[in-house]
């Protein structure tokens, strides 16, 4: 009886332990993946584990390709897509990733002078 308590007291310090270094790791990456030079504004998921992001680093916007071949920049995006963001992340739902595309779309297709 005394080692199947032991062996219960071990799987449970194990669980323990496991999640304590995953709330370690996390914090860290946290704190990493939550840079002020580059900020991921949104993300559209096009296929399985394909995805097109649009991202702000420093002053510009970039759409930018991920998939198991690597990341791939696809455009440098014009146009203020800071302004239809939230000023309180925390508060508020971010606008969809679908609409700031389609603002791009527009935005671009209006520079080249292309009728829809």
């Amino acid at each position: 009886m005394l080692s199947l308590f032991n062996a219960i007291l071990a799987v449970l310090g194990v669980l323990c332990l496991a999640y304590w270094c995953s709330r370690m790791l996390g914090r860290q990456w946290g704190m990493n993946a939550g840079s002020n030079n580059m900020k991921v504004l949104g993300q559209l998921q096009v296929g399985q584990d394909k995805r097109i992001l649009l991202l702000r680093v420093g002053e510009h916007d970039y759409l930018v390709g991920v998939s198991q071949a690597g990341i791939q920049l696809l455009a440098e995006a014009e146009g203020d897509f800071e302004a239809d963001m939230p000023q309180n992340m925390e508060s508020r739902a971010m606008p969809a990733f679908q609409e700031l595309f389609e603002k791009y779309k527009k935005f671009r297709d209006d520079k080249n002078g292309v009728d829809r």
